[in-house]
């Protein structure tokens, strides 16, 4: 038997506001009760759970520790409800049902107009739009609902709450302006970026990525770095010629049409063929299983399996078949 919970969604839904509008009159006016009434409520659930949720700071509210613990799960929570009782709605009504759809690390969205007219031939009854805070903290998103659908770039990662999905495999590439002094090297090693102004938006090792799997190894780093948490930023400052960077070959591809761009292969240390490569890979909760977050995921993994349709597979040396679940 499952063990119910001491609070109900009305106390979940006070500590939402509290958090929102940190005063107890403005929270009660969102929740259009008296302020009275969200007094008690919220003492009735600090006397149900036998801690302190929020702490008095002047005139205002602020959750403690405790109740910023708890309202992770109740921000999941309630949006777990209304996603359901949305999507019940829509497939009962004859609506749209919408997918919020996310891509990390990168918010460049070059393949977004072919994928929804691909997506629209095989599920005219799914509207997407996009969810911005993904780019920056992708799992967080799917698991608060701040997002349904995220496109992943790196090794991955499987979860027992989330589905996993390969699109392909996407060299990470030195990106450059055409006149830059390495543009005409075949490879560029650790040694090279060292003496270059290296503009990243994140200078954290991540597995697989060119701080582990090229600059670490070779015990070098660059000597000046700038951090830029901006992909688009990064590319503009990189083809204006200010520094150079790794990238997907892919999120550049526009660029490297364009010809406004070069990329070539990183070496990692210790010879042999350079090239270093990850996955793009579409995520999804599990709870979404037959829903439509998978049609959209299904339906983006079958993309990149077609030429001139979607994503751009010229650049993904490895397509994935379908439905591989891994």
């Amino acid at each position: 038997m499952v063990d119910l919970p001491r609070l109900d969604i009305r106390h979940h839904a006070l500590l939402l506001a509290l958090e929102e509008t940190s005063g107890v009159q403005t929270a009660a006016d969102r929740l259009g009760i008296t302020q009275s009434a969200a007094s008690h409520r919220l003492r009735e659930a600090e006397r149900r759970l036998g801690v302190a949720l929020v702490r008095r700071v002047g005139r205002r509210v602020r959750l403690t520790s405790a109740g910023a613990q708890l309202l992770v799960s109740a921000r999941g929570a309630i949006g777990d409800l209304a996603r359901a009782e949305r999507d019940l709605s829509d497939r009962h009504g004859g609506g749209r049902t919408l997918v919020r759809l996310g891509q990390a690390p990168y918010s460049r969205y070059h393949w977004l107009p072919a994928f929804l007219e691909f997506l629209a031939g095989r599920h005219p009854e799914i509207e997407v739009d996009l969810a911005a805070r993904a780019a920056r903290d992708p799992l967080g998103s799917l698991r608060e609902g701040a997002a349904d659908v995220v496109m992943l770039y790196g090794r991955g990662g499987q979860t027992g709450d989330l589905t996993w999905l390969r699109l392909g495999s996407d060299p990470l590439m030195a990106v450059m302006a055409p006149g830059h002094r390495l543009a005409d090297k075949v490879a560029v090693t650790a040694e090279d970026l060292a003496g270059e102004r290296y503009i990243t938006y994140s200078n954290r090792p991540e597995p697989g990525f060119e701080w582990e799997s090229v600059l670490r190894p070779a015990g070098v780093a660059p000597q000046r770095v700038s951090v830029v948490e901006l992909p688009e930023a990064i590319i503009d400052l990189v083809r204006a010629g200010v520094g150079i960077s790794s990238l997907s070959r892919w999120a550049v591809s526009p660029e490297l049409a364009d010809g406004t761009l070069v990329a070539r292969p990183l070496q990692p240390p210790g010879g042999g063929q350079p090239g270093v490569s990850l996955d793009w890979w579409v995520v999804f909760r599990r709870t979404d299983a037959g829903g439509a977050a998978e049609r959209v995921a299904l339906a983006l993994q079958a993309s990149s399996s077609l030429h001139g349709v979607g994503l751009d597979v010229q650049n993904f040396g490895d397509p994935a078949p379908l439905d591989p679940y891994v």
